[in-house]
């Protein structure tokens, strides 16, 4: 069991380290970002890859902190338009199987590199259950709910000042 996540850590710590970069880089903007670990650790039945440690003046901030690594999976889609590996037709997304297919045929060092990059940004924009915990518990605290009440204030009025 222990080799089985050791081996996991190792395949996965740049992943992790993107992770917690993006953790680290929204605490500093938004917050105090007060540690920084990437070592592992079993806590509980869990097995912990990585952690960041912030303080934040208004709770909602925690929100955004903690869904930091979602930009990951913005910057994988972007980067599988580049390689055009998906296609965008308006607004719906296609895989380009025949290209797939064809990069299959032919694989390469530079393929299987490309796939462990594809595997480490999926996992960096993987939210943990903590991370999840702590962005409905700043949502739902006084500053998030003054937030959404400001933001539907806001859409509101420009819906009825911007009719067309």
């Amino acid at each position: 069991m222990k080799l089985k996540l050791i081996g996991k850590f190792i395949f996965y710590f740049f992943g992790t380290f993107l992770h917690e970069l993006s953790h680290y880089t929204a605490a500093f903007f938004l917050g105090k970002p007060e540690g920084f670990s990437l070592i592992p650790k079993i806590e509980g039945g869990s097995f912990i890859f990585g952690s960041v440690s912030y303080r934040v003046r208004y709770k909602v901030l925690s929100s955004f902190i903690a869904s930091a690594p979602l930009l990951w999976w913005v910057f994988l889609i972007l980067m599988l338009l580049y390689f055009k590996l998906i296609q965008m037709s308006g607004w719906v997304p296609h895989f380009n199987y025949s290209l797939i297919w064809q990069r299959l045929k032919s694989f390469s060092l530079s393929d299987a590199i490309f796939i462990w990059l594809f595997l480490q940004l999926l996992w960096a924009g993987r939210l943990s259950s903590k991370d999840i915990k702590n962005f409905f518990s700043g949502i739902f605290s006084v500053s998030g709910l003054v937030l959404i009440a400001i933001t539907a204030l806001v859409i509101y009025f420009f819906k009825y000042f911007f009719r067309q």
